[in-house]
């Protein structure tokens, strides 16, 4: 009985390693076809992207303390980032599967068979173990279905770290803006303070018949329309809050939020830290985002689609074995000489299909054509994300230093149009206008360093959260 089990299990085992052997149909991967630059610059030569070490990490990237505390509180409880992290595990799950086909599912079973032949009544006992139906992979077509669903939870995987990376960036951009919509709340309070003076100066005067209704209402007007600036000021800092909460998955302490100092127009302390990318930086850079490996990742499973569909036009080789013993007596049935056993290999050969099996197999080639474009596609975005974050960020520092000079320049011209206004050298609408000129200055230096800022997040992601290895390290 031991010696015909032995002997069984060494026929499959030997008939399975070597007929799996056959080969597989998997299409080779090509080489990457799209040119880039080889620097972000556009006067820079094209060439081929190749691959490129990984270096510094986005958590080294932050250097305020309660953004970072944000960003770590929307990566625990944003629920989008949630539902991929469940898409992980689905595909997961997924991969589990096939890959337990590739193993021989093995069922015992018990059974007690009472029949009636012949006027004669008899009871046979039986146990055995049973090999199902298994499939030896000739074509590799189990392995390529294996292969196809591996790299689509690597390519699962990396969509999640996508989305973690463009969740950073939202949050980031979110905790700016809230910034600055403070300052410029700030500022609007500011000038509605102001211009809440200059009418109960003008109203005064228009009392003692010093100024006409016509200045009177001059100030009026000046003063309705910064008070409405600072009504819509605060509705957007409520809603730039919430929008911020939203992203968290949860409401925020104020000790978490951006502070907003007497004077708004003191240079805020960087939030972020970005040292200057070095002139050279090689756009294989881009192979690293995740964005950029998850389109990879797809185009390998496509490629192993094919080779499955390929391999289910050939003839499939199944094995059946059971093992067991029998016997018309319960106590007998392990005795000597009640054993049994069976191999039953099983092939199945294709003949005719109606074309379903070649369709199937256009239907593969033409999906793989369609990820090679996408996986181009995603390159070329990529490139161009870049390119565009390094155009605008060489222009930000001098754009900046215009911004400064302007609001001084702004300043010094409301200092003398009030000084001259007083001394009855100018009236009082130069005024009023040199105050709007240095009101819409600072909010556009406001608006000026708040796109600083979100220039090196949108360069940090562009960048897949890190740059070259070689490179400085924040």
């Amino acid at each position: 009985m031991k010696a015909r089990i032995t002997w069984v299990v060494l026929a499959t085992a030997v008939l399975s390693g070597t007929l799996a052997g056959c080969g597989s149909l998997v299409p080779a991967r090509e080489a990457d076809t799209v040119r880039l630059r080889d620097d972000f610059r556009l006067d820079a030569p094209l060439s081929a992207a190749t691959g490129a070490e990984a270096g510094s990490e986005w958590d080294a990237f932050f250097t305020e303390p309660r953004l970072r505390q944000v960003v770590g509180l929307a990566l625990q409880h944003n629920r989008s980032l949630r539902a991929s992290a469940a898409a992980v595990e689905r595909v997961r799950a997924q991969y589990a599967i096939t890959q337990a086909d590739r193993i021989p599912d093995l069922d015992a079973s018990t059974s007690a068979t009472r029949q009636r032949v012949a006027g004669n009544t008899a009871t046979t006992y039986a146990v055995s173990v049973g090999l199902a139906r298994y499939e030896i992979d000739l074509f590799d077509r189990l392995g390529s279905l294996q292969g196809a669903a591996l790299v689509r939870f690597l390519g699962q995987q990396e969509t999640q770290a996508a989305a973690r990376l463009s969740l950073v960036a939202e949050v980031s951009n979110a905790w700016l803006a809230l910034a600055a919509e403070q300052q410029r709340l700030r500022l609007a309070e500011a000038l509605r303070d102001s211009q809440q003076r200059s009418l109960d100066l003008t109203e005064q005067q228009y009392r003692l018949g010093a100024v006409s209704g016509l200045v009177r209402a001059r100030a009026q007007t000046a003063f309705e329309a910064a008070r409405g600036e600072a009504a819509r000021s605060r509705a957007a800092v409520t809603q730039a809050r919430l929008q911020l909460e939203l992203l968290a998955g949860q409401p925020l302490d104020e000790t978490l939020l951006p502070q907003v100092g007497d004077d708004p127009m003191l240079a805020p302390a960087a939030v972020t830290a970005l040292p200057s990318v070095p002139a050279g930086l090689p756009s294989s850079v881009l192979l690293q985002r995740p964005d950029v490996r998850a389109a990879e990742q797809q185009l390998q499973a496509a490629a192993f689609d094919v080779g499955a569909a390929r391999a289910a036009r050939f003839p499939r080789l199944s094995l059946t074995a059971t093992v067991g013993t029998r016997s018309p007596e319960l106590d007998g049935l392990f005795k000597s000489g009640t054993g049994f056993w069976s191999l039953v290999p099983q092939l199945d050969l294709p003949l005719f299909d109606g074309g379903a099996r070649a369709a199937q197999v256009a239907v593969t080639q033409a999906s793989r054509q369609q990820a090679i474009a996408n996986y181009e596609g995603v390159l070329q975005t990529a490139f161009r994300e870049v390119a565009d974050a390094l155009a605008v960020r060489d222009s930000l520092a001098e754009r900046l230093a215009a911004g400064t000079a302007q609001v001084q320049s702004a300043q010094r011209s409301l200092t003398l149009a009030e000084a001259s206004y007083r001394l009855g050298a100018s009236s009082q609408l130069e005024w009023l206008d040199a105050q709007r000129q240095l009101s819409t200055a600072q909010q556009a230096l406001v608006t000026l360093r708040q796109a600083e800022q979100a220039n090196r997040v949108a360069l940090l992601r562009a960048l897949g959260g890190r740059w070259d290895a070689g490179g400085p390290t924040p």
